[in-house]
């Protein structure tokens, strides 16, 4: 496996996840295991979490589920807008700041 940072954004029908506190936490609590941390607004939440897959090829699918899963759990309805992926190794090398 290896390991991908992606960022998961998502809409939410108008709803704003920082203002209900009981959502907020059935979603971070779901997506706890990916280190999941989030920018959130009215209508729309970018998630950027660690996934661990195969290949880049499956990041999209497995944050992508991950997340609309969390959500499922706090009883909203989200619609999936974009992911974006990279690896981290490759990422950190080229900052300088790997291996």
């Amino acid at each position: 496996m290896r390991e991908y940072q992606a960022v998961v954004r998502v809409r939410h029908q108008g709803k704003n996840l920082a203002a209900d506190s009981d959502a907020l936490d059935v979603v971070t609590g779901a997506l706890v295991d990916y280190g999941a941390t989030a920018q959130m607004a009215d209508g729309w939440t970018e998630w950027t979490m660690t996934v661990r897959v195969p290949t880049l090829f499956d990041v999209a699918a497995t944050a992508g589920r991950a997340v609309k899963a969390a959500y499922a759990e706090a009883d909203w309805g989200v619609i999936l807008v974009r992911v974006d992926a990279w690896q981290v190794a490759e990422w950190e090398h080229g900052k300088g700041i790997g291996d």
